[in-house]
């Protein structure tokens, strides 16, 4: 999570601490959504400021109260606690274990299997606070590895799968360590309207969704971790960015982006002038854990450097029930060049509280992609997660995917790929 810091004294205002510590709490949204939260909400919160808060209300809810990694990340929390008081700043830590089989693989590919895990480091600093301003700095490092194979192997590229079916990794060979997001946030009109400049991630500001866009406790394939048809939505790369929060339910985000930069670049590229640029309007009604409604719509242009130009619309909705239940949706359209997605169309299930356990999670999704001319066929994934609070600081559970025609294999074919994933918090 990119954590708020909160404080207890700042230009001589008492600060509360909305947050609880990160294992006692659930999570269920990408570290880089989370903005700087260092006071009770004001009258007119931003769609992510609010959202963020009531998930920081949702408790942990371990199956066990013992917890053998007790020792490390009570430590941890209070080294973390001791710095947001003294020092106005937050951090925090989780590493992602993932063990993938695939049952078929093609002629081409090295192994059926691969073992690999994340770590997300995060950090915010609440620079100051003013009247109706405020300033911080927001902060994710991560890194990956495979275990006990190369660095260079991918399983979801040797499939030939377009979808991303493990997002922990993305495409390509793991990095070691990649600085993703680091950005000064603007606050003005108390955090109503906010400015973002710094090195970005689109899918913080469009199709965000907070019941399937995280691959390291929800869905894993790319299409549930954003929107494939918008161009560079899972970039990390230099930009800028603008929240405003129209009225208590009408919000507007905007970007752009640059479309050369990467999460293992600098900023240096946007001297070339390729950007991204979009915009996203939204409603939403209740919060996340809370009969939660949002519906919302883009569109978006993009110069790149080998593929051309192209544009494209994006729509989406979430909607939790009471009972826990949320049905969720997305589909985007884009044209041929700018992209190397055409169409996507998803529609899925969750569960935000199976059994009435608030800190585990079920979902269910299918996904429909069609690429541009540069895929080979239409690719269709079917997905079933189940995520367990085994204890406050480790969650674990099943995936089960079906990847159906991947669209970049050089034949047709179908797989069953059985994942298993841990997470441990600090």
């Amino acid at each position: 999570m990119i954590l708020m810091g909160a404080f207890t004294d700042l230009l001589g205002q008492n600060i509360k601490i909305v947050r609880p510590g990160a294992t006692d709490e659930t999570v269920q949204y990408q570290p880089q959504s989370e903005p700087a939260i260092n006071e009770p909400l004001e009258r007119y919160p931003q769609e992510l400021d609010s959202a963020v808060a009531a998930l920081g209300l949702v408790p942990a809810d371990p199956l066990f109260q013992t917890d053998p990694f007790r020792l490390v990340t009570k430590s941890a929390d209070m080294g973390w606690s001791w710095l947001e008081m003294s020092a106005r700043l937050r951090f925090g830590a989780t590493y992602t274990f993932l063990n993938q089989y695939a049952t078929v693989i093609p002629d081409t590919a090295q192994r059926h299997d691969q073992i690999s895990g994340r770590l997300d480091f995060t950090g915010n600093w609440a620079v100051y606070e003013h009247g109706s301003t405020a300033g911080s700095i927001a902060l994710l490092v991560r890194s990956g590895t495979n275990i006990g194979m190369s660095q260079q192997f991918n399983l979801s590229d040797q499939l030939g799968s377009g979808i991303f079916l493990n997002c922990l990794q993305g495409g390509g060979a793991q990095r070691p360590i990649t600085v993703n997001v680091l950005y000064w946030r603007q606050d003005f009109m108390h955090k109503r309207l906010s400015f973002y400049a710094g090195k970005l991630h689109p899918n913080q500001f469009v199709s965000l969704s907070f019941l399937n866009n995280d691959e390291r406790t929800q869905f894993l394939n790319g299409e549930n971790d954003g929107n494939l048809a918008i161009a560079s939505d899972g970039t990390y790369a230099g930009g800028g960015a603008v929240d405003f929060q129209m009225t208590h339910h009408f919000y507007m985000h905007a970007l752009a982006i640059d479309t050369i930069g990467s999460q293992y670049t600098g900023i240096g590229t946007m001297a070339q002038g390729k950007f991204l640029e979009g915009v996203e309007f939204g409603w939403f009604d209740g919060a996340p854990g809370s009969k939660y409604l949002k519906l919302r719509v883009g569109g978006w242009r993009d110069d790149t450097k080998s593929s051309g130009s192209g544009h494209g619309v994006a729509f989406g909705f979430d909607h939790e029930y009471a009972n826990g239940w949320a049905p969720f949706g997305r589909y985007g359209f884009a044209t041929e060049t700018g992209t190397a997605i055409r169409q996507t169309d998803t529609i899925g299930l969750t569960n935000v509280s199976p059994f009435g356990r608030r800190g585990d999670m079920f979902g269910t999704a299918f996904n429909y992609i069609q690429p541009t001319r540069a895929g080979k066929r239409h690719e269709s994934i079917v997905e079933t997660f189940y995520r367990i609070r085994m204890t406050k600081s480790m969650e674990i559970g099943p995936d089960v995917q079906v990847s159906i025609h991947p669209m970049y294999a050089a034949k047709s074919y179908t797989t069953v790929l059985l994942n298993a994933r841990m997470r441990i918090i600090f």
